[in-house]
C-alpha cells in the first residue's frame, strides 16, 4: 500500500474534508510554510507579513495597543528581513512610548542597537514624520544605551 493510500485510509474516516485538503496539499506540494526563494532569500510567512500590515495600519487609526500587539508578534518572523524588521522595532518603539510603556520603549531601543538597525532605519522609506518622532524618542533615551 503507498503512503498515499495510508493517508487516505487514515484520514478519510475523520474527516472526508480535511484529508481532500491534506491530500492536495501533498500533491500539490503547496507550502504549509514560508519557502525558500530561487535566489536564496526567503519569502515572509504570509501570517507575519499580515500581522505587520495590521499593526501598521492600526498605528495609522491611533490604535497603538492593536498596533503593538500585531507587531510583537509580526517582529518574530520578520528576523530574516532586516529592513522589515527595523521598520516594526520603529513603530513597536513608537507604540510603546505612546502606551507609556517606558520598559518596552527601552527594550525596542535596545533591540535596534542589538540587531544594529539604525543605519537601515535611517536609510529606509520610513514616512518622515515616523522617522522624527523616532528620532525625538531615542534622544530621550540616549543616556541609556552605549553608542
Amino acid at each position: 500500500m503507498s503512503g498515499l493510500a495510508k493517508v487516505k485510509e487514515y484520514l478519510i474516516p475523520a474527516s472526508p474534508l480535511l484529508s481532500t485538503l491534506f491530500i492536495c496539499l501533498l500533491l500539490f506540494n503547496i507550502p504549509l510554510k514560508a519557502q525558500q526563494l530561487p535566489d536564496g532569500s526567503k519569502k515572509i510567512d504570509p501570517f507575519y507579513l499580515n500581522l505587520y500590515e495590521e499593526g501598521i495600519e492600526a498605528f495609522n487609526r491611533g490604535n497603538f495597543e492593536e498596533a503593538f500587539e500585531c507587531l510583537k508578534i509580526a517582529a518574530f518572523g520578520l528576523l530574516d528581513e532586516p529592513d522589515l524588521l527595523g521598520a516594526a522595532f520603529v513603530y513597536l518603539t513608537l507604540s510603546a512610548y505612546n502606551l507609556k510603556k517606558t520598559e518596552q520603549v527601552e527594550h525596542y531601543l535596545k533591540e535596534i542597537y542589538r540587531f544594529r538597525l539604525g543605519p537601515r532605519i535611517s536609510g529606509s522609506s520610513l514616512p518622515r514624520e515616523i522617522k522624527e518622532q523616532f528620532a525625538r524618542i531615542q534622544s530621550k533615551y540616549k543616556n541609556n544605551f552605549p553608542g
